[in-house]
């Protein structure tokens, strides 16, 4: 349920925040900034193509974790540099590791328990309300710290998966 609601906090609040620090870092309007979405998607659907073929291939866990990393690697540019190759390459990674995210989750959800499959759906379809909860929360902190405050909140998300890739079946 966790690991759902971060996915979708980080997803909603990557739409949110990419094209803010565009403009806080790179002084471009927002015309220009809003490019930074449509980079987030182009990568979300390369990464949901290529995971399909992927997870053919390698475990979920493994395949997990480097989704994660990637994640946590955009995450630390995002935090670091105001140069605009790191700050698209960071978005891009977002996209790409957050991607198989979801299909993951509610993969290994549904095999731990497969006789309660429908409680799992409605339990996993609930954590979508992330998509509510991060927004908030990165408002509050990038009033308090600008946008840095707002990736510092979806990085703490892409911590919680990185911890929770342990629970995953290999």
């Amino acid at each position: 349920f966790v690991g759902i609601m971060c996915h979708v906090g980080i997803d909603v609040g990557t739409n949110t925040t990419a094209p803010k620090i565009l403009m806080e870092r790179l002084g471009m309007s927002l015309d220009e900034a809003s490019f930074a979405t449509s980079l987030y998607f182009i990568f979300r659907t390369i990464g949901c193509f290529s995971g399909s073929i992927i997870l053919q291939k390698v475990s979920a866990r493994s395949f997990f974790l480097i989704s994660v990393l990637c994640m946590l690697a955009a995450m630390v540019g995002l935090l670091i540099s105001d140069a605009d190759s790191v700050i698209y390459t960071s978005i891009a990674l977002i996209g790409f590791g957050n991607s198989n995210v979801f299909s993951i989750i509610f993969s290994q959800a549904l095999l731990s328990m497969p006789e309660k499959k429908n409680e799992i759906s409605g339990l996993m379809i609930m954590g979508l309300f992330g998509g509510t909860v991060f927004p908030l929360l990165m408002g509050f902190a990038s009033d308090a710290a600008g946008q840095d405050g707002a990736v510092a909140v979806m990085a703490v998300g892409v911590i919680y998966l990185l911890f929770y890739t342990m629970k995953l079946k290999k």
